[in-house]
């Protein structure tokens, strides 16, 4: 939907801006339908039941409301490009989240996100600044650009999804936010990536016979030196760096192979007196794994998460079928916290010119260290494989309006032994709309 001076004389705020683009575009997606969930905790099958704290965690969530963005995020964007001659262009994008199921306009949905993402949670006293950039590229060269950003995984997840990276549990590659994990978090079956980052510098490549990369490099502008005393609980300078590439292949017809690598790295150098007896609980978010900062006492930390994706899909025109591989690992001064990797199948195939379908499956483990325990000597504080599915179709109304059914599922061990495991189980039904 193209628009100029009136769509963003309407915003307001970005009426300056839209004279001096040579285009702009006004886009989003609306998505509303309803979500029913099953959550079913692990429960301690040892423990005598005549006591109160007989069981760890045990009970059964179930939800069905009335909700939005189960296929897709409903969003709103505004996209512009201005020629400067001489190959040369300029663009920005400005994009917020959208809950056409809360009383407020946006906001996000990730009560928790690292410091180089959002720190709020879904409520209408804020907007949910699902990227923001300004850009400058230029013919057979490339393109370079400054601001909020996705990170080069999920650059590389979101162009591969053949389930289009929805909201609903079932893929063990991208761990929708309707997840009930999300609310059973001592299941963590959703430990995934970062997805986007803040302060964020990331050049590209223009498609060479078929060949692109890209890198990113993001800051969280907090290199501070905040010495503590003995009075104090002050943690010194704490400065979050991430970096990272993606890459793909599409210059063999129907094929395409993709490949993402990047690295969040957390930094607190302590200068508090070597006997100060004072503790931290403060703990923080990497991806979306919760890790401490410190052990008892306080002290430096140097925390860092790794993350890998990789893509093989062929198009053989009746069917599209992708394998998917991932992994994400947590070290604290070079010892292991956590690792995770999975492996997917997905396939998608349109069954008549109106309705397309797809179907997920998945497999992978889950190993956490104590942290004060080396990795080397390969004393987990847990191991648990986990498993899911997803199966999923739309109905093409128009080229812009679709209905939708998804049906995910997700299983995983039990945290000790002689505990049951964790399962989720989600349907959806519901209509999105793009403009």
């Amino acid at each position: 939907m193209k628009k100029s001076l009136l769509a963003l004389a309407a915003m307001g705020a970005f009426t300056g801006a839209a004279q001096a683009q040579s285009s702009v575009t006004v886009y989003g997606i609306i998505d509303v339908g309803y979500l029913a969930t099953r959550g079913t905790e692990g429960r301690n099958s040892t423990a005598a039941s005549s006591t109160a704290s007989a069981y760890t965690n045990g009970g059964t969530l179930n939800t069905s409301a009335f909700n939005a963005s189960n296929l897709s995020t409903s969003r709103l964007g505004f996209r512009g490009v201005e020629d400067l001659g001489s190959g040369m262009k300029a663009s920005f994008v400005a994009e917020i989240g959208l809950t056409p199921a809360s009383n407020g306009f946006s906001g996000s949905t990730n009560a928790s996100s690292t410091a180089m993402g959002s720190t709020y949670v879904n409520n209408s006293a804020v907007l949910d600044n699902r990227q923001t950039y300004a850009g400058l590229s230029m013919n057979r060269i490339g393109e370079a650009r400054i601001g909020r950003q996705y990170t080069p995984v999920h650059e590389a997840v979101g162009a591969t999804n053949l389930g289009g990276a929805n909201n609903m549990v079932g893929d063990v590659v991208y761990t929708g936010g309707n997840s009930t994990a999300t609310r059973t978090l001592s299941a963590q079956i959703n430990d995934n990536y970062q997805i986007r980052a803040a302060n964020a510098l990331r050049v590209a490549t223009e498609n060479i016979s078929g060949f692109q990369a890209a890198a990113l490099y993001s800051v969280n502008n907090r290199e501070n030196d905040n010495p503590g005393t003995a009075t104090s609980t002050s943690q010194g300078a704490t400065d979050y760096k991430m970096g990272g590439v993606v890459a793909s292949f599409t210059g063999v017809p129907k094929l395409s192979i993709n490949a993402a690598w990047q690295q969040t790295d957390l930094n607190r150098q302590n200068t508090l007196f070597v006997n100060d007896a004072y503790t931290n609980g403060t703990a923080t978010v990497l991806g979306s794994t919760l890790v401490a900062l410190t052990p008892a006492a306080q002290a430096a930390t140097r925390n860092r998460q790794v993350d890998y994706y990789g893509n093989i899909s062929y198009d053989f025109g009746f069917m599209k079928v992708a394998i998917q591989t991932i992994g994400l690992k947590v070290t604290q001064f070079g010892n292991d916290l956590t690792k995770r990797t999975a492996n997917q199948l997905q396939l998608a195939a349109p069954v008549t010119s109106t309705i397309n379908v797809w179907g997920t499956v998945g497999a992978g483990k889950r190993s956490t260290w104590a942290a004060s325990t080396a990795s080397s000597a390969g004393a987990f504080t847990s191991e648990r494989n986990f498993s899911a599915f997803q199966l999923g179709g739309t109905y093409s109304l128009s080229k812009r309006s679709a209905l939708y059914a998804i049906y995910g599922q997700a299983s995983q061990d039990a945290n000790t032994i002689g505990n049951t495991g964790f399962k989720d189980q989600q349907y959806a039904v519901g209509m999105r709309h793009t403009f």
